[in-house]
């Protein structure tokens, strides 16, 4: 019995320490699972914990989407690379030519691009820098912020695979700082701005813009398996440590200036990438980034990991601070180092008409500071960026149109061909150039080179692709002009006062609409011939969009006017003794409800 009782005894401390143990062990999951999930809502330093973070929490799956693959064949053995026979050369030293396009307004379909890669090729590019912006196919915590007409998955593949038919290199361009609108417009990311009142810049501030720009990015690669380069941006990043999130910040990293935050988050985004694709260079644009010192570069490793882009459209580069004294020895120290001139959208941000003297003076302004610089301080001096922007930003108008903007693009490509680059500063194009423009573009007359040649020479007929376009838009100033002549006559007649009291003269209204009626016609006419050209190149929105912005206004109050002649002279049969108007307070706020 005594055995028994013991035996009883201690089956009961063997059952009471299982369940102790038990206990013990549960405690201990729910402590760690309850302060991983804390750990999600608080700020974690990215310098030595943010890989770490992302890759073990339950994000693990975003950040790896096809890493696999990316990393398998990011080698640079797998990379395609450019002719040396295609590279242009300054000073005996070989540079690429990369063509940009800003796919954030007036994204053509891929059925242009077929048309234009040949073309591209024709003149001399060896590369294309896509800037897809909201045009890009983005899905899973990110699919929201896509445009309802962005481009498909096979898009994306068919624009790769036609750009290495016409043997381009492919930049995808992917803003990870500023110019993020197009993320940062919608309310559920609002809280990521970094000023709460303006979608424009991201704040580091917060993981989940991480978690963000990481899937981003990861979709990018994705797409873009093979590339030697990418863009990630960077520029014109005007908001710094304002978002709420950014006190706790501050004090868990000491980051206390704007230049540091901007070098620290420039770091977890490259290092991210390089972590997935070692061999990817990496471009971001200098205006920025021009002004971190050495010692800040120097703690963020960026000197090893980043590529400066140094960008100015102007006619005198020479002025720019890139290219003077300590900068420019600065940006000759980095491994590679590119440029960016502009063929179109950098002007105006309501410009419709391409200044090509313009243009291809910025070209000579940069070709001339080469043939000085890559000798001594920019032997590291590798392309050049030739951009062509839609909009100045996500919320501006269109600016100028890309088929539009074609024969500056070829002039601009021409400068810094063997024949042409060493061209003086030129008022005057030479026969030489024009001649071969001419040629390449399949036009029936000289290029157009400005606004007054619009107005004042013969339209010439191409063959370029959105040829159509092109000669739409350079009649506009023609028929405005003749818009103009005819509304000389009728404003002498009828007035907007005519017009809001219902008061003309009969004969003379019959005058005016004689002479309105034919340019009512020619207005009409352009606006159906106009939609027509454009729905070849672009969705329908397109070129509503134009018309809305840059057209409808005007022919708006002509019509308005020509159908008011209409129906007076044929409704006016008596008038109301003066006074008109019979009032004794003038009407500041009067709106016409008819």
């Amino acid at each position: 019995m005594f055995f028994s009782r013991r035996s009883i005894s201690f089956r009961n401390i063997i059952i009471i320490s299982i369940f102790l143990s038990f206990l013990i062990i549960l405690t201990t999951y729910f402590i760690k699972h309850n302060n991983n999930n804390n750990n999600k809502n608080r700020f974690i330093p990215a310098s030595n914990n943010l890989f770490k973070y992302h890759y073990e929490t339950n994000n693990k799956d975003l950040i790896n989407i096809n890493s696999e693959i990316i990393e398998r064949i990011a080698g640079s053995e797998k990379f395609r690379v450019v002719a040396q026979s295609d590279l242009i050369k300054i000073a005996d030293h070989s540079i690429s030519l990369y063509v940009h396009f800003d796919l954030k307004g007036a994204a053509p379909k891929i059925s242009y691009f077929e048309k234009l890669f040949p073309l591209l090729h024709k003149l001399g590019a060896t590369g294309i820098c896509m800037e897809y912006e909201d045009m890009f196919p983005f899905n899973d915590i990110v699919s929201s912020i896509k445009h309802k007409q962005a481009y498909t998955i096979d898009d994306i593949e068919k624009i790769n695979q036609l750009a290495k038919d016409n043997h381009l290199d492919v930049i995808p361009l992917l803003q990870t700082y500023g110019h993020l609108e197009f993320l940062l417009k919608l309310e559920e990311f609002s809280d990521l701005r970094e000023n709460p009142k303006y979608p424009q810049v991201i704040t580091p501030c917060k993981n989940k813009t991480y978690t963000i720009l990481f899937s981003m990015i990861d979709q990018y690669l994705s797409l873009h398996p093979t590339i030697r380069f990418f863009h990630i941006g960077h520029d014109e990043v005007y908001y710094f440590l304002t978002n709420p999130a950014c006190e706790e910040f501050k004090r868990l990293t000491g980051i206390m200036t704007h230049l540091e935050l901007f070098a620290y988050h420039l770091s977890i985004i490259a290092h991210y990438i390089k972590r997935k694709s070692p061999n990817i260079i990496l471009f971001v644009w200098h205006d920025v980034l021009q002004n971190l010192n050495l010692q800040i570069l120097q703690k963020y490793n960026l000197m090893n990991i980043i590529n400066p882009v140094l960008w100015s459209y102007r006619e005198d580069i020479s002025v720019e601070g890139f290219a003077t004294g300590s900068q420019a020895d600065f940006f000759g120290q980095f491994k590679t180092l590119w440029g960016a001139t502009a063929f179109k959208g950098a002007t105006n941000e309501i410009a419709t008409i391409s200044d090509i003297k313009r243009y291809y003076q910025n070209q000579i302004s940069w070709i001339r500071q080469l043939h000085s610089y890559i000798p001594t301080k920019w032997k590291n001096f590798d392309g050049i960026i030739v951009t062509g922007w839609s909009r100045y930003d996500h919320f501006l108008s269109l600016c100028e149109l890309l088929p539009y903007s074609i024969p500056s693009m070829a002039f601009s490509i021409a400068a810094w061909q063997e024949q042409f680059k060493n061209l003086p500063n030129i008022e005057v194009f030479p026969n030489k150039l024009h001649n071969y423009i001419q040629k390449q573009l399949e036009c029936s007359s000289p290029i157009h080179l400005n606004i007054q040649d619009h107005t004042m020479k013969r339209i010439p007929k191409c063959k370029f692709p959105g040829a159509s376009i092109y000669e739409s838009l350079i009649s506009v100033p023609q028929i405005w002009n003749q818009v103009q002549e005819v509304e000389l006559f009728v404003d002498k007649y009828v007035t907007d006062l005519h017009m809001k009291y219902n008061y003309i003269h009969i004969k003379r209204g019959e005058e005016c609409l004689e002479k309105l009626t034919p340019v009512i016609e020619l207005l009409k006419k352009f606006i159906s011939s106009f939609i027509e050209s454009m729905n070849e190149v672009f969705p329908p929105q397109v070129a509503i969009e134009w018309l809305e912005t840059y057209f409808m206004k005007r022919y708006r109050l002509v019509n308005e006017r020509y159908e008011f002649i209409q129906r007076a002279i044929h409704e006016q049969k008596s008038w109301l003794p003066r006074p008109i108007p019979n009032l004794e307070k003038l009407e500041m706020n009067y709106k016409n409800k008819r």
